[in-house]
């Protein structure tokens, strides 16, 4: 395998830098010792990309038979009763200090319970009819999870 060395990369015709979605790769890592990444957000700010992205997220099913329609870094759902559940992420966060919210298609409130966000793979929720605070079992609701990866 060759390596290039470039301080710069431009079209062919000088002007701008090449479009990047010309270049195909399979990774980016960042330069740093932590492989972090730093891009330009709105405006002149600057943000990190890695801490930008959603580590986990889920809709689901909380009705009759409970699971999972569709998501990402969760591998399923536990029913702990009307109401309360348990979904496992594939990849642990790195400590229990994620962010965690969701909602209900059914006029409900997604809450974290007791310890939301555990860096040992699991974040617990309970769903609550928002008008009435009782807890219910939702046809649909989706939930998402911030944090950084162990």
């Amino acid at each position: 395998m060759s390596t290039i060395f470039a301080d710069n990369f431009k079209n062919t015709s000088g002007g701008d830098p090449v479009n990047i979605n010309e270049v195909k790769t399979d990774k980016i890592t960042g330069k740093t010792a932590a492989g972090s990444i730093t891009i330009q957000g709105e405006g002149s700010a600057t943000t990190n990309l890695q801490q930008g992205l959603l580590k986990a997220w889920a809709n689901l099913d909380g009705s009759s038979t409970v699971g999972v329609n569709d998501s990402f870094n969760t591998t399923g759902i536990t029913d702990n009763g009307t109401g309360n559940y348990t979904v496992t992420i594939a990849n642990d966060l790195a400590n229990g200090n994620g962010a965690m919210s969701g909602y209900s298609i059914m006029d409900g409130l997604v809450y974290g319970d007791v310890n939301d966000v555990s860096s040992a793979g699991t974040f617990r929720m309970r769903v609550v009819v928002g008008n009435s605070n009782s807890l219910m079992d939702p046809d649909e609701f989706h939930v998402q999870i911030a944090g950084d990866l162990a």
